[in-house]
C-alpha cells in the first residue's frame, strides 16, 4: 500500500499571503478522488487586520489568527479608517476679519468679527486601494477675543453694517483675538451614497494683533 503524503505550498496574493496543504492518497490522487492539477492549487489569501474582507472566514490557532477571503474581494474600509483620514485633511483654520481694520479699535466700541471660511472642502483620498471622497463643512465658529471672553456661533458673522458677531473691550490695551473652526464631515465610497462621519474636527487659527484705545475728544471751530 502506498503511503499518503502531504504537499504544502505558499505564496502572495492581493493584500495577503496564501498557504495550501494538499493531502495525497494512493496513486498520486488527492483525497477528493481526482488528480491535483496546477490550476486547482490556487488558494485564498490570508488577510489580517484591515485587510480582511467582509465575507472572511476566521481561522484561529496557536500561531495563527487570521481571515481567509477571495483575492478578488476588496478589503473593508472601516469608520475608523475614514475618521483618521478626515482628521488628517489640511483644513483651513478660518480667515478671521476684524472691523475696524488695521488692528485698531476703540474701548467700549462694538468691534466686528467675521470669517470668509464658509464653504465645504472636498477631497478624494485612497484607503486600502479604494477611492474615498471626504467632505468637511464648517459647522461651528468659536471666537476668542483675547481678553478672556469667547463665544461660539453657527453663523460666520458678517461685514459691516450687519454686525452679527461683535465684542466690546472694556479697557485699553493690546489683545490677540483668534478663531477656531469646527468641521463636520461625510464620506462616500466610489459612487456610493454619502454617509456621516462620527465626531468633528476643530482647527485653531493664529492670533491677530488688536489694540484698543480710548477716543480723545477735540474741539473744532465753526
Amino acid at each position: 500500500m502506498a503511503v499518503a503524503d502531504d504537499d504544502t505550498g505558499t505564496g502572495t496574493s492581493g493584500a495577503g499571503f496564501w498557504i495550501q496543504k494538499v493531502h495525497h492518497g494512493q496513486n498520486g490522487h488527492s483525497d477528493s478522488g481526482h488528480a491535483v492539477r496546477g490550476d486547482e492549487a490556487k488558494s485564498q489569501p490570508v488577510l489580517i487586520g484591515n485587510g480582511a474582507c467582509s465575507a472572511a472566514d476566521p481561522v484561529a490557532g496557536e500561531f495563527l489568527d487570521a481571515s481567509f477571503c477571495s483575492s478578488d474581494e476588496k478589503p473593508v474600509i472601516t469608520v475608523a479608517d475614514v475618521q483618521k483620514a478626515f482628521a488628517e485633511l489640511p483644513l483651513s483654520a478660518g480667515a478671521l476679519v476684524i472691523q475696524p481694520p488695521d488692528g485698531l479699535t476703540l474701548v467700549n466700541f462694538k468691534t466686528n468679527f467675521y470669517t470668509t471660511t464658509t464653504t465645504p472642502t472636498t477631497a478624494t483620498v485612497t484607503l486600502l486601494g479604494q477611492p474615498v471622497t471626504l467632505e468637511a463643512t464648517p459647522a461651528t465658529y468659536t471666537w476668542h477675543f483675547g481678553d478672556g471672553d469667547s463665544t461660539s456661533t453657527t453663523e460666520p458673522g458678517a461685514p459691516y453694517p450687519k454686525l452679527t458677531v461683535t465684542h466690546s473691550y472694556k479697557l485699553k490695551g493690546d489683545y490677540q483675538p483668534s478663531l477656531s473652526t469646527t468641521y463636520t464631515g461625510r464620506y462616500k465610497l466610489a459612487d456610493g451614497p454619502w454617509q456621516s462621519i462620527p465626531g468633528t474636527v476643530t482647527i485653531d487659527g493664529p492670533p491677530q494683533p488688536l489694540r484698543a484705545i480710548e477716543a480723545e475728544p477735540k474741539l473744532v471751530g465753526y
